[in-house]
C-alpha cells in the first residue's frame, strides 16, 4: 500500500467514526483542536486501524506522534514496516481474513460491519460536564496516546476480583461472554469483530470510566450484574475478564454493607414549571450542549418553548441525539457542529445560525475544556487550550451573538463558571484561574454591550452531580468532603444549575447585568 493510499484509508476511518464532512478531515487537521477527538475517540480509531491491518498489539505512541491525521498515517506506516517481516499486510478492502482473526467485509473501508441504524456504526453517549471542563480534561499517562497505560501481561486474563467464590461453568461462561459483548456493542457501537475475548477494555476499546459506568448501568438494567459485583467491574481488564466477573458468584454482603447501600428515601419529584413566557418562541444558542450540563440547559429551554440551537464538537452523534430528544418532546431544536476554540468554526457556526435559523435572541456560553490536576503537571499547552475554549471562545461567540441579537432589539448572554474561580479546589488550580477570567470578561462585556441592550451575566456553579464529578481525580475521597461542606449535605444537580440559567434569561432579570450568581447550595459559605 502506497503512502497516499494509506493516508486515504486513515482519513476514511476518521470520517466514518466521527461523521465529520470529508473536507474537514484533511491531512494536517489537528486531532484535538480541529476535530475535537479526545483520548477515548482516538483510542477507538487506533483500535479500528489495528484490526484493519491485523496487528497483534495495541497501537501506542506519544501524543505528538498522533497530533494530526497525517501523523497518524505516518505512525501506522512505520508500525506496518516494523511488522512486515512477520506477516504480510492484509487486504483491507478486499475482505481477506486479518491476522487477528477478523474478516474484512466488502464495501466497508475498514472491514467491519456497522450496526444497523447507525450511519457510522458509532453513537455518542450522554454524560458531560458542569460547565467546568470536558471529559478529556484529564491527564493522560505519559507515552500512551489513547490515555491508558498498557497492562503487565494481562491481555488475555484478568485477576479474579476479591471476594468472588466461584468460577462459571463452560455453559454460563459462554452466555456471560455473549451478554458482555452485546452490552459493549450497545454502549460503544464498536463492530462486534473488535469485541474479541482478549481485547483490552481501555487500550483496544477506549472504555474509559464514563463508558464503564454506562456498561455497568446497562448490565444492571438487564439483570446481568448483581449489585454486590457492581464495584468489582472496574477490576476487569479484558472482555473475557468482564465475562468471568459476570459468571462468578458474589459473597453474601454483611449487614453493614447492606445498610450502607440501602437506597435513600425517595425524593418527591418537582412538577415541571410552566413554560416561561419570556422564552417561548425565542432562539437560544447553547454551546457545548450535546451532553451533561449543557444538554440539561438545552432541555429546560426546549420545555420552556424556546427554539434551541444545540452545539457540539467532540461528538456529532451526541448533538444529533440532544436535538432529537427536544423535538421528540414537542420542542424545537437544531444542531450545529463546531469548536468555539477554532475561529473558523465560530464563523461557520454563526453563519449557519444566520442562514438556517435566521435569528438569535440569547446565548449561553457553556462549552469548556481544560485539565484537572496539580499545577506542577500543567503545561503551557494545557493553559492555551483552556483559555482558547473558555475565554477566547466565549468572547468571540459573545461578540458574534450580540450582532445578531441587536437586530431584534437586544438579548441576554449567560456564561458558566465555577466557585473554584474565587477559592481553592483541589485539582482545579488551572481551571480556577481560567474561570476567574470568564467572570472578569463577563463584567467587561456587560458594560460594553449594554448600549446594544444586551445583558451579560455569569453563573458560578459549585461541584454538581454528573459525569465530571464522577470522573474527577480522587473523586471517591473528594466528593464526600464536598457534600460534608454543603449545607443540607447534597450538591446541586445539572437541572438546578439549568433553572438558574433560565432565571437569568427571564424577563424578571432584565436589570441584572454584569453579575455572577453563585449556585452551589451554600457550599462556598463553609470553607
Amino acid at each position: 500500500m502506497q503512502a497516499q493510499d494509506l493516508l486515504e484509508h486513515v482519513r476514511s476511518v476518521f470520517v466514518r467514526m466521527t461523521r465529520y464532512p470529508d473536507e474537514v478531515v484533511v491531512a494536517d487537521a489537528d486531532l484535538e483542536q480541529d476535530l475535537g477527538i479526545d483520548s477515548v475517540k482516538r483510542g477507538e480509531i487506533l483500535a479500528t486501524l489495528r484490526a484493519d491491518f491485523g496487528l497483534s498489539e495495541a497501537l501506542k505512541a506519544k501524543p505528538d506522534e498522533l497530533r494530526t491525521v497525517a501523523r497518524v498515517s505516518d505512525f501506522l506506516s512505520r508500525t506496518l514496516v516494523a511488522h512486515s517481516d512477520a506477516a504480510p499486510w492484509p487486504d483491507v478492502a478486499g475482505g481477506e481474513r486479518h491476522g487477528n482473526g477478523h474478516a474484512g467485509l466488502a464495501g466497508h473501508a475498514n472491514g467491519h460491519a456497522e450496526p444497523a441504524g447507525h450511519a457510522n456504526g458509532h453513537a455518542g453517549l450522554a454524560g458531560h460536564a458542569n460547565g467546568h471542563a470536558e471529559p478529556n480534561g484529564h491527564a493522560e499517562p505519559a507515552g500512551h496516546a489513547n490515555g491508558h497505560a498498557a497492562g503487565d501481561g494481562a491481555a488475555s486474563s484478568a485477576a479474579q476480583p476479591a471476594g468472588l467464590t466461584a468460577r462459571p461453568s463452560p455453559e454460563s461462561a459462554g452466555e456471560a461472554l455473549r451478554v458482555v459483548v452485546q452490552a459493549l456493542a450497545d454502549v460503544t457501537r464498536h463492530p462486534v469483530e473488535l469485541l474479541v475475548p482478549d481485547a483490552l477494555l481501555e487500550e483496544d476499546l477506549g472504555l474509559d470510566r464514563r463508558r464503564r459506568d454506562e456498561v455497568r448501568a446497562l448490565l444492571r438494567q438487564r439483570g446481568a450484574l448483581p449489585d454486590a459485583l457492581a464495584g468489582a467491574l472496574d477490576e476487569a481488564r479484558t472482555v473475557a475478564g468482564l465475562a468471568r466477573l459476570l459468571g462468578a458468584t458474589p459473597p453474601a454482603p454483611s449487614a453493614q454493607v447492606v445498610a450502607a447501600r440501602a437506597p435513600a428515601a425517595p425524593v418527591a419529584q418537582r412538577a415541571n414549571p410552566a413554560p416561561l413566557a419570556a422564552l417561548a418562541g425565542k432562539t437560544v444558542l447553547v454551546t457545548g450542549s450535546s451532553r451533561g450540563l449543557g444538554r440539561a440547559i438545552a432541555t429546560q429551554l426546549g420545555r420552556a418553548g424556546a427554539r434551541v440551537v444545540i452545539n457540539s464538537f467532540h461528538s456529532r452523534d451526541d448533538g444529533d441525539a440532544a436535538a432529537d430528544e427536544i423535538r421528540g418532546a414537542g420542542g424545537d431544536a437544531v444542531h450545529v457542529w463546531g469548536s468555539v476554540a477554532n475561529p473558523a468554526h465560530v464563523d461557520k457556526l454563526f453563519e449557519a445560525i444566520a442562514r438556517d435559523v435566521g435569528e438569535l435572541h440569547h446565548f449561553v456560553s457553556n462549552a469548556s475544556n481544560g485539565r484537572f490536576g496539580p499545577l506542577d503537571q500543567t503545561t503551557p499547552e494545557h493553559w492555551e487550550l483552556a483559555f482558547r475554549t473558555n475565554v477566547i471562545g466565549y468572547h468571540q461567540c459573545a461578540m458574534r451573538a450580540a450582532r445578531l441579537m441587536e437586530r431584534h432589539g437586544g438579548g441576554r448572554i449567560v456564561a458558566l463558571s465555577s466557585n473554584g474561580s474565587s477559592r481553592y479546589l483541589e485539582h482545579f488550580g488551572a481551571m480556577g484561574a481560567v474561570k476567574a477570567a470568564v467572570e472578569s470578561l463577563t463584567r467587561a462585556l456587560a458594560v460594553e454591550l449594554a448600549p446594544r441592550n444586551v445583558q451579560v451575566n455569569c453563573i458560578s456553579a459549585g461541584p454538581i452531580y454528573g459525569h465530571v464529578t464522577s470522573n474527577y481525580p480522587d473523586h471517591e475521597r473528594i466528593l464526600p468532603y464536598w457534600e460534608s461542606r454543603t449545607p443540607g449535605g447534597r450538591l446541586c444537580t445539572e437541572e438546578d444549575v439549568a433553572e438558574a440559567v433560565l432565571l437569568l434569561l427571564s424577563d424578571g432579570a432584565r436589570m441584572i447585568n454584569g453579575a455572577t450568581l453563585t449556585v452551589d447550595g451554600g457550599g462556598s459559605l463553609c470553607i
